[in-house]
């Protein structure tokens, strides 16, 4: 027996291929007989796995018929969030249970499991799976819809209704999204209207508060305030006229008043003669009449009165030069001899002085009354100078406020104008959106379209018998080979010549492995029934992986 202490010491030689093949050879049943169980439980498990059907629709996209420079659709959200919104809601658990309830499904499940699980294991069971358009990554023009179960004419039953339900619920959200875009709209439009309205009353109040202050108005004010300031210098012309008429008619009333105290003193016996002073008058007036007319034109009415007077006062100086009528004396002397005193011997000028003094008293109040006249309308060209000066006073105020009103006036103009472009903003947004509105509710949007009805499925979707007795067979390899190698390191013996050099021991003999002829004839006949158990388990396993796929592949009826 070796030492084990001197075995511990001594290194172990390398392995060769003849080794692994041997101590497979050794180990073989603990390789094979996991390899054909598992093998064969995966068969098993393929044959009585339960068929599951899965059956497809495909829908597409349709956009809006009416090209969008025509009408603008007032839904725009993507395809991507709809889609995921519309399944959130198809696969609640309202809509689940009743689909449930109504096809019957799941009745197994359903009889053993609460139904909040039940309807879980239907939301497992449904694909919803995006279509992207060729050439365009992340644009998608359609989306299947499929379902899976154990009836085929059932998952063509439940995925024919998840389509329709797809179809009614885009639909109705396009619709009801529309609706409420254009109620909205309709809301914020009244209440821009009711801003607007309230900014056109603060403008109006403004114009009417300020009315003769506004910028717009000062063109106008300066028109006004130039025709007052004409109408000022007119007045004040017209009133410098005035006077200078009252000064004319009051020095001509005082030539009047003093012809007439002379003309008084000549009938009281005075030196001086009615002839001179009514010629002292004329020779007066043609002197004021020159002056006139060196002024004025001769339309100018001081010049036509003047005239008037000279003409007047050579009347008066003509019948002072001739004297009295024939016959005056002869009546005179008739009174004379009728008992009356005679008349004294200066009885003609004493009537010529009579006849100037009634038309210098005529004269007198002419000139009086023009007095009159003159002072009242001095009196009015005054009182309208006034006013004139008033009103200058007011535009020239309403003038000097104006660039103040024009600041207060561009913020109420600017908050007019903007409540305006926004209520005309959305009003054209609230006709687009009717627009769009009407086209959603003739089904003229965007669609969902079948383009590939539900399938009816001929061949199971799960299970695959291939891939499950491949997966029991590779199961069965890696059993078998973990088991081979724990026995395998596990064995201490040693079992040829170079594993005994390994551990240093000197050799003393070699004795050959001697077997009888019945050892080696039973030794000839279990390596045949070996190979003959392999081969059969190799034939059965294969035989039963082609008729599991030839099952599965054969379309149903």
């Amino acid at each position: 027996m070796v030492d084990e202490e001197f075995l511990e010491e001594t290194p172990a030689g390398r392995f060769t291929a003849q080794d692994y093949w041997q101590a497979i050879a050794r180990q073989r049943w603990w390789l094979l007989v996991p390899l054909f169980l598992c093998g064969w439980l995966g068969f098993a498990a393929a044959r009585r796995w339960p068929y599951v059907f899965r059956s497809e629709a495909l829908v597409l996209v349709v956009h809006q018929r009416v090209p969008e420079q025509y009408v603008t659709p007032n839904v725009v959200s993507d395809l991507q969030d709809r889609l995921q919104s519309m399944t959130q809601q198809i696969l609640s658990r309202t809509r689940l249970q009743r689909l449930i309830e109504q096809f019957n499904l799941y009745p197994s499940e359903r009889a053993h499991e609460i139904m909040e699980d039940v309807v879980d294991k239907m939301r497992r069971d449904i694909r919803i799976e995006p279509v992207e358009a060729p050439g365009k990554p992340g644009e998608l023009t359609a989306f299947r819809i499929s379902y899976a179960a154990r009836n085929p004419h059932v998952a063509q039953q439940i995925t024919n209704e998840l389509t329709s339900l797809f179809i009614e619920e885009n639909l109705q959200s396009r619709t009801q999204a529309s609706v409420g875009t254009t109620t909205f709209l309709e809301s914020q439009l009244e209440q821009a209207a009711k801003d607007l309205a309230a900014q056109e009353q603060r403008q109006r109040e403004y114009k009417m508060r300020y009315l003769g202050e506004l910028p717009e108005q000062e063109q106008s004010n300066l028109q006004i305030l130039s025709s007052l300031e004409a109408q000022l210098n007119s007045s004040t012309d017209a009133l410098s006229r005035a006077e200078q008429q009252k000064v004319y008619l009051e020095s001509l009333r005082n030539e009047y008043q003093a012809v007439q105290k002379t003309m008084g003193l000549a009938a009281a016996g005075s030196r001086v003669s009615p002839l001179a002073a009514a010629e002292a008058t004329l020779s007066e007036l043609r002197r004021h009449l020159a002056d006139l007319e060196a002024v004025y034109t001769p339309q100018y009415p001081d010049v036509i009165r003047t005239r008037e007077k000279i003409a007047q006062w050579e009347a008066l100086t003509r019948k002072l030069e001739a004297g009295p009528p024939p016959g005056a004396g002869g009546q005179a002397n008739a009174g004379g001899a009728a008992g009356q005193s005679p008349a004294p011997p200066h009885t003609k000028g004493t009537t010529t002085v009579a006849a100037s003094t009634v038309a210098e008293d005529q004269a007198l109040v002419e000139v009086n009354s023009r007095l009159k006249a003159i002072s009242l309308e001095m009196e009015d060209r005054q009182k309208e100078i006034n006013t004139l000066r008033a009103r200058i006073h007011d535009v020239q105020s309403h003038l000097n406020l104006t660039p103040v009103r024009e600041q207060q006036l561009a913020e109420v103009t600017r908050a007019y104008q903007n409540a305006q472009e926004y209520y005309q903003s959305l009003l054209k947004k609230k006709l687009q959106s009717e627009l769009a509105t009407n086209l959603e509710e003739r089904q003229q949007g965007e669609q969902f379209r079948i383009l590939d009805p539900a399938s009816l499925p001929e061949k199971p979707d799960e299970p695959n018998p291939l891939e499950i007795i491949l997966l029991g067979w590779g199961s069965g390899l890696c059993v078998g080979i973990g088991l081979m190698l724990v026995r395998e390191f596990r064995d201490q013996t040693l079992r040829s010549e170079r594993e005994i050099e390994s551990t240093r021991v000197a050799i003393l003999a070699r004795i050959p492995n001697l077997r009888t002829p019945r050892e080696q004839k039973w030794q000839r006949w279990r390596r045949s029934l070996e190979v003959a158990a392999v081969s059969v388990a190799v034939v059965a396993s294969v035989g039963a992986a082609v008729y599991l796929g030839a099952i599965s592949s054969v379309p149903l009826r």
